[in-house]
């Protein structure tokens, strides 16, 4: 799962000083062993956050963690967040 480099709109997105990203969450990056992913998330307030499975995010529960993705699940409905194309 380790990048040898950050792709530039990840750079970017990482280092945006905002308090308002739009009410939109955004995956920075995954990492860790495969029995135990995590994931970096930038959240709307600006900040960030670690999570694994079973963590809960912005009143989401996280269900899965894959390379460059973390899939999401609000009242039974589960969606995938990705991480931005590294060419964006």
């Amino acid at each position: 799962m380790a990048q040898e480099t950050t792709p530039p709109q990840v750079a970017r997105t990482a280092t945006l000083n905002t308090n308002d990203l739009g009410g939109a969450l955004i995956l920075l990056g995954t990492f860790g062993a495969q029995s135990n992913p995590q994931a970096l998330l930038k959240l709307r307030n600006g900040k960030t956050e670690t999570v694994s499975r079973g963590d809960s995010v912005d009143g989401q529960t996280v269900v899965a963690i894959e390379e460059g993705r973390v899939a999401l699940s609000r009242n039974g409905t589960a969606h995938w967040l990705n991480m931005p194309a590294p060419n964006s």
